[in-house]
């Protein structure tokens, strides 16, 4: 069985939204980059026609979305990186 296409982004307030919307989240990578050692998150989904429908209007600053689950999302999204930086052995990226 062939697997979908995959749609990675490392834009955290995209990766929100699309969270928000209840595009599942597939799994989050992370790569440690800048002088001082910082986590930044990929944060990956399922490529569909209606998740790229949903980035278009992201682009577009199109969309409305409730504000607090926004919130709450990009704060769980942020933890969870950094948590995987700090304990790598509890990576969420495996399937």
């Amino acid at each position: 069985m062939e697997s979908a296409p995959e749609f990675s982004t490392r834009d955290l307030y995209l990766a929100s939204t699309l969270v928000t919307l209840h595009f599942p989240l597939l799994g989050i990578d992370y790569q440690v980059e800048g002088i001082k050692p910082k986590p930044i998150g990929y944060f990956k989904f399922e490529e569909t026609p209606d998740l790229r429908e949903a980035r278009s209007r992201y682009n577009q600053s199109m969309l409305l979305i409730e504000p607090k689950l926004f919130i709450s999302n990009l704060q769980s999204l942020k933890a969870e990186v950094v948590n995987m930086f700090q304990n790598p052995n509890s990576a969420v990226n495996q399937k």
